[in-house]
C-alpha cells in the first residue's frame, strides 16, 4: 500500500458519475466536476488579485470534498446534500471515517498532504461549487426533469447572496456562464478519441488528475513556487477548448507547425478572455496556459500530465482492454516519467503495475 495504490484508487472518481440518479444530455464524472469548479474558483481569486494568495487553499478544500468520494461512491450528490443539510455533524463523521478508510487502503502521507484537517471554505470556492452544479443541472433540464434540484441549488446561491452586493453576484454569475462554455468542450473532449476506451476519460477529468499530482509532487519536492505549479496544472489544456486536440506528433510533422499551433492558441485565448471584460486578468496568464511545461514548475506538471496518461493506460489494462496501444504507452510513459521528475516515482509507477500485471 502506498501512493501508486492511491494513483491508481483515484482513477475510480473518473467513472463516478454524478446526477445519476436522473437521466442527462450530458454526463458529468467527479472528477470533472472538481477540475470545472477549481477553475472557476481560479477565475474568481484573479479578478479578485486573491489567487496567490488562495489557490492552495482553494484546491485543498476541493480535494477535502472529492477524496472520500473514491470510497463514498454509491451516495448519490442529492442524497449527500440532504444529509449535510439535516445533520452537518454526522456527515462529517461520515467523510472522516471515508478519509481514514482512504489511509488504510492507499497511503496516509499522501491524504494528509493532500487534505487539510480544518480548513474555512472561502465563499468564492463555495460559489464556484454551486454554480457550476447549477451549471450542470440547468444543462440537462433542458430536456429532462431537473426543476427540483435546480431550486434546490437556487436557494442556496440566494441564500449566500444576502451577504453580498447585488453587482458583484451579477458578476460573479456573468462569468459563471461565460467559462461554462469552454469547460463543457473540456468536459467533452474525450481522450485518445480514435481508440476503444473501455474507461472513457475527458480533458477535464484528465486535469483534474494532472492538478492533484502535481500538487502532490510539488508538496513532496518541498518546490517552493507551488502556486505556479497548481496554475500551470489549471491551464495546461485550456487551449484545447478552443482548438481542439492537437496531438504531439501532428504538432511535430511539418517543421515550425508546433510554433504556429502555439501562436494560433495564444490568439484564440486572447480573443476569449476579451470577450468578458471583468475577466481581463486573466490575461498575465496566458503563456503559462500556451506554454504550461516551462520552468522547473512546468517540469512538475509535465511529470503529472505523463502520470495521469500512464493513469489512464493502466485503467484501461486493468479493464480487460487488450489493445496494445496502452500496453507500449504505459512503458514509454514510465520512462518519460524517470527522466522527467524531479522526485524519484518508480515506486509509485511499480505499485500501479502490481495492480494491472
Amino acid at each position: 500500500m502506498g501512493k501508486g495504490t492511491f494513483l491508481f484508487s483515484l482513477s475510480n472518481l473518473f467513472t463516478i458519475q454524478r446526477w445519476n440518479n436522473r437521466p442527462a444530455l450530458l454526463r458529468f464524472t467527479e472528477a470533472e466536476n472538481s477540475f470545472n469548479t477549481l477553475f472557476l474558483s481560479f477565475v474568481f481569486l484573479t479578478i479578485n488579485d486573491e489567487e496567490k494568495q488562495l489557490i492552495e487553499n482553494s484546491l485543498r478544500w476541493r480535494l477535502s470534498r472529492e477524496l472520500p468520494k473514491i470510497v463514498l461512491s454509491d451516495v448519490s450528490l442529492q442524497l449527500k446534500e440532504r444529509i449535510e443539510r439535516f445533520a452537518p455533524d454526522v456527515w462529517n463523521q461520515v467523510r472522516t471515517k471515508a478519509l481514514d478508510d482512504l489511509k488504510v487502503m492507499a497511503d496516509e502521507e499522501t491524504v494528509n498532504v493532500l487534505v487539510p484537517q480544518v480548513l474555512d471554505c472561502n465563499p468564492l470556492d463555495k460559489l464556484a461549487d454551486l454554480y457550476i452544479s447549477y451549471l450542470e443541472a440547468y444543462e440537462n433540464g433542458k430536456l429532462y426533469d431537473y426543476n427540483q434540484p435546480l431550486r434546490e441549488l437556487k436557494e442556496k446561491i440566494d441564500r449566500m447572496a444576502e451577504n453580498v452586493p447585488p453587482s458583484e453576484m451579477e458578476k460573479y454569475w456573468q462569468i459563471a456562464q461565460y467559462v461554462w462554455s469552454p469547460l463543457v468542450n473540456l468536459t467533452s473532449m474525450v481522450r485518445w478519441n480514435r481508440t476503444h476506451r473501455n474507461v472513457r476519460t475527458s480533458v477535464s477529468g484528465h486535469s483534474f488528475a494532472v492538478v492533484t499530482m502535481a500538487y502532490l509532487i510539488a508538496k513532496l519536492s518541498e518546490f517552493e513556487g507551488v502556486e505556479e505549479v497548481i496554475v500551470k496544472s489549471i491551464l495546461h489544456d485550456l487551449p484545447e477548448a478552443f482548438t481542439g486536440d492537437v496531438i504531439t506528433p501532428t504538432k511535430k510533422k511539418v517543421p515550425g507547425l508546433d510554433e504556429l499551433v502555439s501562436n494560433v492558441e495564444k490568439e484564440m485565448m486572447v480573443e476569449w478572455i476579451s470577450g468578458c471584460e471583468t475577466m481581463s486578468a486573466l490575461k498575465r496568464y496566458i503563456d503559462w496556459a500556451v506554454e504550461p511545461f516551462s520552468g522547473e514548475a512546468g517540469r512538475i506538471v509535465r511529470t503529472a500530465d505523463y502520470l495521469a496518461a500512464l493513469l489512464e493506460c493502466a485503467v484501461e489494462i486493468d479493464s480487460g482492454n487488450k489493445i496494445e496501444i496502452f500496453r507500449e504507452n504505459f512503458f514509454n510513459f514510465k520512462k518519460l516519467i524517470k527522466e522527467t521528475s524531479p522526485i524519484d516515482v518508480s515506486q509509485w509507477i511499480d505499485e500501479i503495475e502490481s495492480v494491472i500485471f
